[in-house]
């Protein structure tokens, strides 16, 4: 009996083709065809995944609480934190053309589901649980599919325009699903978009590609003519080059940090709108809108990572995460506290914004995928993104325990006071700046390693052509 499993595996390597004409037209026509179709279906992945974000006020008007919202949150973060990890290590294997479609497949039927049943905090729990399952199928494979098409010198800069599914898919739900929330109701929110992923998926799949091996193409390092790169990669199998990624304390280093990452990211993200409601008095769509303004900066911001960290910091992108790290650290100091001026609160939600794109490109996975094998991009990822959720699962437990605890209720109006929540929200990300310090020594030291293999590398070949001659 054969393994059902098997269907997921990447394909077999075809007999390179010949033609140095052919193999250019088709490489960069999978390559731009794949990366734009990823792009697309993985900001539909958000889409996906915050229309409980903004339906929270509702949700609470329908009978359930904020705890239980924190738990129904959380069930999603845990579900994403392990699926992510194991789809990781899984990734480095698998063919990423089946698997992306399938994930925006399964969360997209959870969310019509969830918009025709009846509100039961038990099945709220269970559907979301299953939705950061199928969430966990985007990211990690996503991003060995990138290795797998662009050199590793171009990778950041790729990794930044994949970044833009971050921020186009929370802007779309924080816009366009707050306005069918305001204008239809929350049932809706979940329903619409929904059944349009429904069809995406299919979309996504006929664009999206297996390895370049597998249709006859070089490896993206031999297509860049890094020649000396790719033998480098081709001396480490991928299960050496996975145990390896797990035994490096800088990658989990940068996955500490990651878990900062993900308390203010989701803390932003999931109680952000509520914050700017119940603190700030702002109506669901005017809250929505500012808090689009995150993600349409967090988009340009993604953009250009790695441009910056390339041409201004000299691919140290540890340098880039501290620096704007502090940046952010700015920006969401603002949004706390200039909540009143919505104009400067708009301001510092661009800012916070703009530096979240930044610090996702690197710190949601590129500064750790670049101490690692590009055989082993998944593992870093998975290991990265297991502890972002948990982060992320941490804030949704810490957040929705104190608006409960915090919170007075007189003549049945309930007040909720966002005092220590705010601290905690500020506290994590400078956490998440400290983290990155020991990174960027262990950037520095792997730089200094691929420099002698470079060397010794074209000794040999230079010993090998003597000889020959």
């Amino acid at each position: 009996m054969k393994n059902p499993f098997r269907w997921f595996l990447t394909g077999p390597d075809k007999p390179r083709i010949t033609d140095p004409q052919v193999v250019r037209k088709q490489f960069l026509k999978r390559r731009y065809s794949g990366v734009i179709a990823m792009t697309i279906g993985y900001a539909m992945y958000y889409v996906m995944r915050l229309p409980l974000s903004v339906a929270k006020q509702p949700l609470l008007e329908a009978g359930l609480t904020a705890p239980q919202l924190g738990v129904i949150g959380a069930g999603l973060t845990i579900a994403v934190a392990l699926g992510k990890f194991t789809n990781g290590f899984i990734g480095d294997h698998a063919n990423i053309k089946k698997i992306i479609p399938l994930g925006l497949l399964g969360a997209a039927i959870v969310n019509v589901v969830l918009g025709l049943a009846p509100v039961y905090y038990g099945l709220f729990v269970v559907m979301w649980v299953l939705n950061g399952c199928f969430q966990s199928m985007g990211s990690a494979p996503a991003t060995v599919s990138l290795s797998q098409w662009f050199p590793k010198k171009q990778l950041a800069t790729w990794y930044g325009f994949f970044g833009i599914a971050h921020y186009l898919g929370e802007g779309l739900t924080y816009v366009g699903t707050a306005f069918i929330v305001a204008a239809l109701g929350w049932r809706q929110a979940f329903l619409i978009p929904g059944v349009i992923c429904i069809v995406l998926s299919a979309v996504v799949f006929y664009f999206m590609n297996d390895r370049p091996q597998t249709y006859g193409l070089p490896s993206a390092d031999e297509f860049a003519g890094e020649t000396a790169l790719a033998k480098i990669e081709e001396k480490t199998s991928t299960k050496e080059a996975q145990i390896e990624a797990a035994k490096n304390p800088f990658v989990w280093f940068a996955a500490f940090s990651a878990i900062f990452l993900g308390i203010t990211r989701y803390s932003v993200a999931s109680w952000g709108v509520i914050f700017l409601q119940e603190q700030g008095g702002y109506e669901i769509v005017t809250a929505g809108s500012t808090l689009g303004i995150v993600a349409v900066m967090g988009g340009v911001g993604s953009v250009l990572s790695g441009i910056i960290s390339d041409k201004i910091f000299k691919s140290r992108h540890a340098i880039t995460s501290i620096v704007f790290g502090i940046v952010m650290i700015l920006g969401i100091l603002g949004i706390v506290t200039l909540y009143e001026n919505r104009m400067l609160c708009m301001v510092s939600a661009a800012v916070y914004g703009f530096a979240l794109g930044i610090e996702l490109s690197f710190l949601g996975g590129m500064l750790a995928v670049s101490l690692v094998s590009q055989k082993a991009t998944g593992a870093a990822m998975g290991m990265v993104g297991l502890l972002a959720y948990f982060g992320a699962t941490a804030q949704e437990i810490i957040n929705g325990w104190m608006m409960g605890h915090f919170s007075t209720t007189v003549d049945g109006v309930t007040t909720y006071h966002f005092e220590s929540i705010i601290i905690f929200w500020v506290a994590s990300t400078i956490l998440m700046v400290v983290f990155v310090f020991p990174v960027l020594y262990g950037q520095i030291r792997q730089e200094k390693r691929l420099r002698q293999e470079e060397l010794e590398l074209k000794k040999v070949n230079t010993s090998d052509s003597i000889e020959t001659l």
